[in-house]
């Protein structure tokens, strides 16, 4: 029975053997481990000259809400195995994820590690955050922290488009901007 049990549980433990866990940002605060899973429908990276590697996830405005999330992963580090406190294969990387709403915006920043599953230059990329920490850096209008400190984790997979990471990254940035500025001045 017990080696039934191992084997069952043995694909879980292995990591990255079909075990997709998919993002979660779960606040500090949180006592019963109830988490925001952003949903991502468009997910890309590229690898600059250096070998950084830059993820950028972006959802879709939510229903009626007018939410936008979008999230850039910047792995700063080439690979190096065994180096890294976690596990042999994590590399460290910073995280900003910013969420758009009609009433302002917000900007939580942080770092982590993460794990690259494929090759340089693999076309589709699976990754898993090990483990990485967010916090409000930023805010304008009338945005609210709903999340406060939170821990971040969790897979994803991403395409390798350099020319649509870049200009997905550059429309981010812009809308950001905009919707600070305009929130700033909506404010009495």
């Amino acid at each position: 029975m017990f080696l039934v049990l191992g084997l069952g549980l043995l694909p879980l433990l292995l990591g990255g053997c079909g075990y997709f866990r998919p993002l979660s940002i779960i606040p500090v605060r949180s006592r019963g481990g109830s988490a925001l899973q952003p949903h991502f429908q468009q997910a890309f990276y590229y690898v600059t000259r250096d070998g950084t590697y830059r993820f950028i996830l972006k959802s879709k405005p939510a229903g009626n809400t007018g939410v936008t999330q979008i999230m850039v992963i910047r792995v700063f580090w080439k690979p190096v195995p065994g180096l890294t406190p976690i596990l042999s294969t994590a590399i460290n990387a910073t995280f900003e994820y910013i969420v758009i709403t009609p009433s302002g915006t917000g900007r939580y920043s942080g770092a982590g590690f993460i794990r690259l599953h494929n090759g340089k230059h693999a076309a589709i990329m699976h990754a898993t955050l090990v483990d990485g920490d967010l916090r409000l850096t930023a805010s304008s209008g009338y945005f609210q922290n709903a999340l406060g400190p939170s821990r971040i984790r969790g897979d994803f997979t991403a395409d390798r488009d350099p020319r649509r990471s870049i200009a997905m990254l550059l429309q981010a940035r812009r809308v950001y901007f905009i919707r600070s500025y305009h929130t700033r001045l909506a404010r009495p």
